[in-house]
């Protein structure tokens, strides 16, 4: 039985699936192939409530989305991150304003599925077990060398040079990180880089000094997630399905589902129909029930993400 809040979000949305009762049409769907088999059920579903839709879908890689979205070879582009910078300047280019992006589900803890949260990462015989952010934030973006102290480290630790290591600064994980952790500020060039979260996870775990950032689903029994203190003598946060859900956890990540408005700021019917479903408690319970686990959002982010439909 649906809770009280499911249900008045329903209700909220209830117009909107009013109004697109009598939709014709083809929604045409081009991204992120992770997404495949939550859009397929969320076409399905849909369809039944819509005879008159039908659906052509392109689920090769986030990549994709962005250019087939701006050229209006897509209603709606599925992606597993933001639109890098690179991807908006181009969008702008060709569509002359910025596309409209909605998230329907939090990222994966399951290592399956390719997009996780970012998470702080140690070798496993660091005694850290938490870390204020905002620190971790400093070590990343300035100049070394800096001690394991800063961290609240102590005893032969203490005295000891960290490591940096991440994922490169243009990928979607460190573009990520960079918004949710530092915005504005540049990665250090004492880091050391890589282009994927395995990478990075194989030199943590054979380099005991290291601090990283990574995909939490990446991670391994030789390293050890830390938990984030967003203020500083609060209570850290570990990454879990419950903060994640919750929105505690500060380095979330989300998959979207990105549209491209009108002039006037308007969305396609079909596409606006179709997201507001995604984030129904039918299209959310769909979102919640896929193999890979990613999670639905709360009702707060729900209310948030609908405003945006107008």
């Amino acid at each position: 039985m649906l809770g009280r809040r499911a249900l008045l979000a329903g209700l909220a949305l209830a117009p909107l699936a009013a109004r697109a009762a009598d939709l014709h049409g083809e929604i045409d769907l081009v991204g992120y192939n992770d997404m495949t088999e939550m859009i397929a059920a969320l076409d399905s579903a849909f369809a039944n409530l819509h005879p008159g839709i039908r659906f052509r879908t392109e689920l090769q890689g986030t990549r994709f989305g962005p250019a087939a979205l701006a050229e209006g070879r897509a209603l709606i582009a599925p992606m597993g991150a933001v639109f890098t910078p690179v991807q908006l300047a181009a969008f702008r280019a060709v569509a002359g304003r910025d596309p409209v992006g909605i998230r329907i589900a939090h990222a994966s803890l399951n290592p399956k599925a390719l997009s996780g949260p970012n998470a702080v990462f140690v070798h496993r015989d660091n005694p850290l077990r938490e870390a204020d952010l905002n620190v971790v934030a400093r070590l990343f973006t300035s100049p070394g060398p800096h001690r394991w102290s800063a961290l609240g480290a102590a005893g032969d630790l203490a005295g000891e040079a960290v490591r940096l290591v991440g994922l490169s600064a243009d990928t979607p994980l460190a573009l990520e990180m960079q918004a949710a952790a530092f915005p504005g500020l540049a990665f250090s060039a004492d880091m050391r880089s890589f282009h994927q979260s395995r990478d990075v996870i194989a030199l943590v775990a054979t380099e005991p000094l290291s601090l990283s950032f990574a995909a939490a689903n990446r991670g391994s029994d030789r390293v050890r997630a830390l938990g984030l203190r967003s203020r500083p003598r609060t209570p850290a946060v570990y990454v879990s399905e419950a903060s994640l859900r919750s929105g505690a956890y500060p380095l979330d990540r989300h998959l979207w589902l990105y549209a491209r408005p009108d002039s006037n700021g308007r969305i396609d019917p079909p596409a606006r129909a179709y997201i507001a479903f995604a984030l129904s408690p039918r299209g959310q319970a769909i979102v919640g029930a896929g193999s890979l686990g990613y999670l639905p959002l709360g009702h707060r982010e729900i209310g948030r993400e609908r405003a945006k439909l107008g």
